[in-house]
C-alpha cells in the first residue's frame, strides 16, 4: 500500500484531522496530484480560515500550475499574519525568480535562511548563485524594533513581539544571558555539524528532538509527538562533547541558550537555585529553544554523595525546572559530562534526561573527516588520510588535533631556522602521532574503576559494549 493510499485511508476514519489533511495535501503536491493536494489544503482552510500552512499549501499548488501571481497573493498574506514566515519567503522567492526580480527574489531567499537555520534548497540555491549557509553567514541580524511609548496606544493591528523587544529588561529576567542566539543571528552559524567528525547517532537525535518537530509540527502532531525533551551526551574528554553543542546553535532554527557554571553559581544562600530558575524562565519564555548545560555533573551530583545543603538544594531545583518542562515541550535540554557515574540517579528517568548517548573515540571513518578538516588550509604535503586514520586508533578528536598542531609547529620551526618555508610533510604527522599517548585510555581506567563499586547501569553497559568491540582490543 502507498503511503499516500494509507494516508487516505485513514482520512476516511477521521475527515477533518488537520495534520493527516495536510500530510495528503502535500504528499499529493510530491506526486503532482495537484486536484487532490488542493481540495485537502482548502478542506483544512474550510475548517480553521487562518491557517497558515493550508494557506501556503493552496500557493505552491497554483505556482505549480503556472498561476506566480495567486501564489504570490497567497504568500503575503501569510506574511501578514506571520511576518516571519520561512516558508513564505521562500515561495516568494521563487515567485520573485520566475518573473526575473532576481533582487527581490535574493532578499526573500536571505530572509528565509535567517529565519530557519535548516532551510535549503539546492535547486534554487544553483538559479539564485547563493547557498542557505552564506545567506545566513552574511545577513545582519534583525534589528529590535523601538518599543512603543507608554504615551502612545497602539494602533489597530499592532503587537509586541516575544522575544526581539529584549524579554531579559522586564522581571522576572534579572539573569540575563552570555550566549543566546536568536534565529537570525549570523554568528551562530560559526560552526554547524558539517564541522564535526562522527557522532551521527547524537545528530540525529537532535534533529529528531527539536529540528524535525519545527520542519514538520503537522507529521509530529500526527504520531502524537512534541517538541523537546532531555538529552544528556557522555564520554570522555576531548572527543567533541563541546564542539557539537556549539553545533547545535548552526543548526536548530530557534532560540539557543548555552550556560556556563558561572552563570549560575552564587556564594549567597539560595542565589543559586534562583539563578537556574531564571535559566529555565528564559528557555520557556522564548521557546521553542534549545537550552545547554556543558559540565553538568557540577550541577547534577548525586545526592547520596553530597552533605552541603546548597548542593543539595541545587540538585532538587534543577529536577524540579525539569519536571516542569511537561508544561512547555518546546524547550529541549542538552546536558554534557565527562562523569555520568557521578550524576544523581534522578535524572535519568523517563521525563528528565530519558536519552542516554555516549560519545565514543571516533572510528574510522570519522576519525578520516577529522584529518580532513584539520588538514583543511595547512601546507600538508603527500597527505595520505588512511596511513593518519590506522595510525591514530583511539585517539579523541583533541588528540588529533594536538597532532597536527605539534607537527606545525615542528615545521615553523623547522622554517624558522632554515630561512625556507617547510611542508608539514606525512613522515612528521605519523611520528608525531606513534610518540602520542591516546589521553582517552586514563578515562576508560577510570571506567573500569567505577564499574567494580556500583551496581552496572546503562552507562557502564554502553561503555563495556564498546571496549568488548573487535576494533576496541588494544584499548
Amino acid at each position: 500500500m502507498s503511503s499516500l493510499q494509507a494516508i487516505r485511508d485513514a482520512l476516511e476514519q477521521s475527515p477533518d484531522n488537520i495534520s493527516l489533511l495536510l500530510l495528503f495535501g502535500r504528499a499529493s503536491m510530491e506526486l503532482l496530484h495537484l486536484d487532490e493536494a488542493r481540495e485537502a489544503f482548502e478542506h483544512v482552510l474550510a475548517i480553521d480560515p487562518d491557517h497558515t500552512d493550508a494557506q501556503l499549501g493552496v500557493a505552491r499548488v497554483l505556482f505549480t500550475e503556472g498561476d506566480a501571481s495567486g501564489a504570490a497573493v497567497r504568500a503575503e498574506r501569510v506574511l501578514i499574519q506571520e511576518p516571519d514566515n520561512a516558508s513564505a519567503h521562500l515561495l516568494l522567492s521563487r515567485v520573485f525568480l520566475s518573473e526575473n526580480d532576481r533582487a527581490k527574489a535574493i532578499e526573500h531567499f536571505d530572509r528565509a535562511a535567517q529565519i530557519d537555520g535548516t532551510m535549503s534548497d539546492p535547486a534554487l540555491e544553483r538559479e539564485l548563485g547563493r547557498t542557505a549557509r552564506d545567506a545566513r553567514r552574511t545577513s545582519p541580524a534583525p534589528a529590535a524594533p523601538e518599543p512603543a511609548s507608554s504615551n502612545e496606544p497602539l494602533e489597530d493591528g499592532d503587537s509586541t513581539q516575544d522575544f526581539y523587544e529584549d524579554p531579559f529588561e522586564e522581571p522576572p529576567y534579572e539573569w540575563r544571558p552570555e550566549t543566546f542566539f536568536t534565529p537570525g543571528d549570523p554568528n551562530r552559524f560559526e560552526t554547524t555539524f558539517a564541522d564535526v567528525g562522527g557522532m551521527d547517532e547524537l545528530k540525529e537525535e537532535i534533529r529528531l528532538k527539536i529540528i524535525y518537530p519545527l520542519q514538520y509540527p503537522d507529521l509530529y502532531k500526527a504520531y502524537g509527538r512534541r517538541t523537546g525533551g532531555g538529552i544528556l551526551i557522555y564520554g570522555p574528554p576531548g572527543c567533541g562533547k563541546t564542539m557539537v553543542l556549539r553545533a547545535v546553535a548552526g543548526e536548530v532554527p530557534c532560540n539557543y541558550l548555552s550556560v556556563g557554571l558561572h552563570e549560575i553559581f552564587d556564594p549567597y544562600f539560595g542565589s543559586t537555585e534562583r539563578n537556574l530558575h531564571q535559566i529555565f524562565e528564559t528557555a520557556r519564555a522564548n521557546a521553542p529553544c534549545v537550552l545547554v548545560f556543558d559540565d553538568l555533573d557540577s550541577l547534577a551530583q548525586d545526592r547520596r554523595n553530597v552533605r552541603e545543603s546548597q548542593l543539595r538544594n541545587l540538585v532538587n531545583q534543577f529536577l524540579h525546572e525539569l519536571d516542569g518542562l511537561h508544561e512547555n515541550q518546546r524547550v529541549l535540554v542538552i546536558g554534557a559530562t565527562n562523569q555520568p557515574w557521578s550524576l544523581d540517579p534522578a535524572f535519568r528517568r523517563p521525563g528528565r534526561f530519558d536519552q542516554a548517548i555516549f560519545v565514543q573515540p571516533p572510528d574510522a571513518a570519522a576519525r578520516a573527516q577529522i584529518v580532513t578538516l584539520l588538514a583543511k588550509d595547512k601546507p600538508i604535503s603527500n597527505l595520505n588520510v588512511d596511513a593518519l586514520v590506522e595510525a591514530t586508533d583511539g585517539f579523541s578528536g583533541a588528540d588529533m588535533g594536538w597532532v597536527f598542531d605539534r607537527a606545525a609547529e615542528l615545521a615553523l620551526s623547522a622554517a624558522i631556522h632554515t630561512g625556507q618555508a617547510v611542508p608539514i610533510t606525512m613522515e612528521l604527522l605519523l611520528d608525531v602521532a606513534k610518540s602520542h599517548t591516546p589521553s582517552t585510555q586514563s578515562w576508560f581506567e577510570g571506567v573500569r574503576d567505577h564499574a567494580q563499586q556500583v551496581a552496572p547501569d546503562g552507562f557502564f553497559n554502553e561503555v563495556k559494549k564498546f571496549l568488548n568491540a573487535p576494533s576496541s582490543k588494544e584499548r
